[in-house]
C-alpha cells in the first residue's frame, strides 16, 4: 500500500461510486478501478461492494477504512507542521453540528479557530442529530455535537447540555400556555424525519400512553417545517434555537409542553481514533469554551448544563437557576 491509494480507497468508501470519487480525484474512472483491484490484490481481500446501488466497503473495507483515515490524517498533521515551520497545531478537522446547533455555534466556533489556531482548517458538515454520531464512529467525522448519543467503543461521549423541546405552532394560533399529551397527540405535526432525534424524543413521549403522532408530513429541513407551521398546515416541534429568529419575527410561536419537559441531552461525541490528533484536540477545547461561552451570554436559548433548571423566557432567552 501507498498513501496514494489510501486516499483513492477513502474517496470511494465516502462518495459511494468509483465514478464519482474519479471526478474528484480528476482521474479517469478506468484509472481508479484499477487502483483498487490493485489494492484487493496486493490485501487479498475483497474491500469493495459494486452494485446498480453504488459502491459499498466489505467488512474487510470498513477496517481498512479506519485505519487509512488514521494514517492520513497524521500525514496531514506532519505535512502541515512542517510546511508552517512550527510547532503550531495545523491540519484539516471534519466536525458535524446539527442543523438547530449549528445556528447557534458554527459562526463563533469559526472565530475562535481563526483567532488561535489559523492553521486549522475547519470542514463543517450540518446533518441530522440521528446521522451524526454514525458518522464519527465510522471516522467520516472526527468529532460531531451529537443528540441522546449511545455507548460506542469508537467513541469518547462528553455529556454537555440539556435541552428542552418546544411544540412550535403559527404566531396567531390560540393555544393554552402549555400543551398536555393528549392536546399534542391531537395536533396534525411536521416532524423530522428518523432518525433524528426530536422525532425519536416526541415518540417515546407518546407511546406509554397509547398515543399516536397524528404525523402530516416528515423533513429534516428546518425552514421547511417553520414555513409549513408559519402557513397554518401543522404544529412541529423543535428546539429553541431552531425557532427564536422566527418567533421573534412573529411568524410562529413556541409552547412547552405541561408537565415533564421533553428535552434531548446534547453531548460531544469524539473518534477514538481521531482523538489523537492535536488539531482535533484544539477544535474540541474550542468548542467546549464556545459552548460555554454561548450558553453563558444567554445566546443559547432553552438549554440547561446538568443540575441545573433551566426556564425558558419570552424573546427566545433562557434563565439558569
Amino acid at each position: 500500500m501507498d498513501l496514494r491509494h489510501l486516499r483513492y480507497f477513502v474517496k470511494v468508501v465516502e462518495l459511494r461510486s468509483i465514478t464519482a470519487a474519479a471526478e474528484a480525484l480528476f482521474i479517469a474512472q478506468p484509472s481508479l478501478s484499477q487502483h483498487m483491484a490493485n489494492l484487493e490484490s496486493e490485501l487479498g481481500v475483497a474491500l469493495l461492494e459494486r452494485s446498480v446501488q453504488g459502491t459499498r466497503p466489505t467488512a474487510m473495507g470498513e477496517l481498512l477504512y479506519r485505519h487509512a483515515k488514521g494514517i492520513l490524517r497524521q500525514v496531514d498533521d506532519a505535512r502541515s507542521a512542517i510546511r508552517s515551520g512550527s510547532e503550531a497545531p495545523a491540519g484539516r478537522v471534519a466536525i458535524g453540528l446539527p442543523t438547530s446547533t449549528s445556528r447557534v455555534l458554527a459562526a463563533p466556533l469559526l472565530a475562535r479557530l481563526q483567532e488561535h489556531y489559523p492553521l486549522i482548517e475547519l470542514e463543517l458538515v450540518e446533518a441530522s442529530s440521528g446521522d451524526l454520531a454514525g458518522q464519527v464512529a465510522v471516522d467520516r467525522l472526527a468529532l460531531a455535537v451529537t443528540m441522546d448519543a449511545r455507548e460506542d467503543a469508537r467513541l469518547r461521549i462528553e455529556r454537555l447540555l440539556e435541552e428542552e423541546l418546544f411544540v412550535v405552532v403559527g404566531a396567531d394560533r390560540r393555544t393554552p400556555k402549555a400543551l398536555g399529551l393528549h392536546a399534542l397527540a391531537a395536533m396534525p405535526l411536521l416532524l423530522p424525519t428518523h432518525p433524528n432525534s426530536v422525532r425519536v424524543a416526541v415518540e417515546r413521549l407518546l407511546q406509554p400512553h397509547g398515543l399516536r403522532c397524528q404525523l402530516v408530513a416528515e423533513t429534516s429541513a428546518v425552514e421547511i417545517l417553520l414555513l409549513a407551521v408559519e402557513r397554518g398546515l401543522g404544529a412541529t416541534i423543535l428546539p429553541m434555537s431552531a425557532f427564536t429568529l422566527a418567533e421573534q419575527m412573529h411568524r410562529v410561536r413556541g409552547v412547552p409542553i405541561s408537565g415533564r419537559p421533553l428535552t434531548r441531552e446534547v453531548s460531544l461525541s469524539v473518534s477514538v481514533s481521531a482523538a489523537r490528533s492535536p488539531a482535533v484536540q484544539c477544535v474540541r477545547e474550542s468548542l467546549l469554551q464556545t459552548v460555554h461561552d454561548e450558553v453563558a451570554q444567554g445566546r443559547w436559548p432553552g438549554v440547561r448544563r446538568f443540575g441545573t433548571a433551566t426556564r425558558a423566557r419570552r424573546g427566545g432567552t433562557a434563565r439558569t437557576e
